[in-house]
Protein backbone atom coordinates (compact mmCIF):
# COMPACT_ATOMS: atom_id res chain seq x y z
CA UNK A 1 0.00 0.00 0.00
CA UNK A 2 1.49 3.73 -0.81
CA UNK A 3 1.80 5.87 1.53
CA UNK A 4 0.76 9.77 1.58
CA UNK A 5 3.95 11.93 1.38
CA UNK A 6 2.40 15.29 1.80
CA UNK A 7 2.00 17.82 4.55
CA UNK A 8 -0.78 19.98 4.93
CA UNK A 9 0.45 23.13 7.02
CA UNK A 10 -1.86 25.78 7.84
CA UNK A 11 -0.76 29.02 7.39
CA UNK A 12 -0.59 31.75 9.70
CA UNK A 13 -1.19 34.63 6.99
CA UNK A 14 -3.37 33.65 4.09
CA UNK A 15 -2.13 34.47 1.17
CA UNK A 16 -4.21 35.80 -2.15
CA UNK A 17 -3.42 33.35 -5.31
CA UNK A 18 -5.49 34.60 -8.59
CA UNK A 19 -9.26 34.35 -7.64
CA UNK A 20 -8.51 32.85 -4.05
CA UNK A 21 -7.26 32.71 -0.88
CA UNK A 22 -5.09 29.93 0.64
CA UNK A 23 -5.08 29.20 3.96
CA UNK A 24 -3.32 26.09 4.01
CA UNK A 25 -0.55 24.69 1.95
CA UNK A 26 0.36 20.83 0.80
CA UNK A 27 4.38 19.85 0.30
CA UNK A 28 4.74 17.31 -1.16
CA UNK A 29 7.70 14.48 -0.48
CA UNK A 30 10.00 14.92 -3.50
CA UNK A 31 9.98 11.90 -6.13
CA UNK A 32 13.06 11.31 -8.09
CA UNK A 33 11.68 13.73 -10.93
CA UNK A 34 10.88 16.60 -8.43
CA UNK A 35 14.91 16.04 -7.31
CA UNK A 36 16.06 16.62 -11.06
CA UNK A 37 13.84 19.88 -11.42
CA UNK A 38 15.29 21.15 -8.56
CA UNK A 39 18.73 20.21 -9.36
CA UNK A 40 18.21 22.04 -12.88
CA UNK A 41 16.59 24.82 -11.35
CA UNK A 42 19.13 25.76 -8.16
CA UNK A 43 21.92 25.15 -10.57
CA UNK A 44 24.45 27.89 -10.03
CA UNK A 45 22.26 29.44 -7.33
CA UNK A 46 24.42 29.97 -4.45
CA UNK A 47 22.27 32.06 -1.93
CA UNK A 48 20.53 29.99 0.04
CA UNK A 49 17.25 32.21 0.57
CA UNK A 50 16.94 31.59 -2.91
CA UNK A 51 17.16 28.02 -2.80
CA UNK A 52 14.71 27.88 -0.50
CA UNK A 53 12.26 29.97 -2.58
CA UNK A 54 12.75 27.59 -5.71
CA UNK A 55 12.67 24.49 -3.28
CA UNK A 56 9.09 25.64 -1.52
CA UNK A 57 7.60 26.53 -5.51
CA UNK A 58 8.26 23.35 -6.93
CA UNK A 59 7.58 21.05 -3.51
CA UNK A 60 4.26 23.49 -2.63
CA UNK A 61 3.18 23.52 -6.42
CA UNK A 62 3.02 27.33 -6.36
CA UNK A 63 4.06 30.28 -8.17
CA UNK A 64 6.98 31.58 -6.90
CA UNK A 65 5.36 35.29 -6.81
CA UNK A 66 2.97 33.00 -3.89
CA UNK A 67 6.16 32.19 -1.77
CA UNK A 68 7.63 35.86 -1.55
CA UNK A 69 4.34 36.75 -0.33
CA UNK A 70 4.18 34.56 2.27
CA UNK A 71 4.93 35.41 5.83
CA UNK A 72 8.00 34.66 6.98
CA UNK A 73 6.66 32.36 10.06
CA UNK A 74 4.82 30.30 7.02
CA UNK A 75 7.65 30.15 4.95
CA UNK A 76 10.09 28.67 7.88
CA UNK A 77 7.55 25.91 8.39
CA UNK A 78 7.62 24.95 5.19
CA UNK A 79 11.15 25.40 4.81
CA UNK A 80 11.66 23.07 7.93
CA UNK A 81 8.91 20.64 6.64
CA UNK A 82 10.98 20.35 3.14
CA UNK A 83 14.25 19.92 5.41
CA UNK A 84 12.56 16.72 6.94
CA UNK A 85 12.53 15.01 3.45
CA UNK A 86 16.17 15.26 3.00
CA UNK A 87 19.40 13.63 5.02
CA UNK A 88 20.63 15.52 7.30
CA UNK A 89 23.74 17.53 5.90
CA UNK A 90 21.60 18.70 3.21
CA UNK A 91 18.71 20.48 4.96
CA UNK A 92 20.61 23.74 4.38
CA UNK A 93 19.75 24.04 1.02
CA UNK A 94 16.23 24.79 2.14
CA UNK A 95 16.59 27.99 3.86
CA UNK A 96 15.71 26.35 6.50
CA UNK A 97 17.62 26.81 10.25
CA UNK A 98 20.38 24.36 10.73
CA UNK A 99 20.51 22.05 14.12
CA UNK A 100 23.91 22.12 15.52
CA UNK A 101 25.44 18.79 15.36
CA UNK A 102 26.31 16.97 18.60
CA UNK A 103 29.57 16.22 19.97
CA UNK A 104 30.66 12.82 19.95
CA UNK A 105 32.93 10.70 22.01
Amino acid sequence: MAQHHNKRLPLSVPIALGDQVLSEVSVKKPKVKDLKTLQDALAGIEDQLEQGILMAAVLTDLPREAIEDMDTDDFTAISEVIAGFFPKGTASATGAPSQPKLPTG
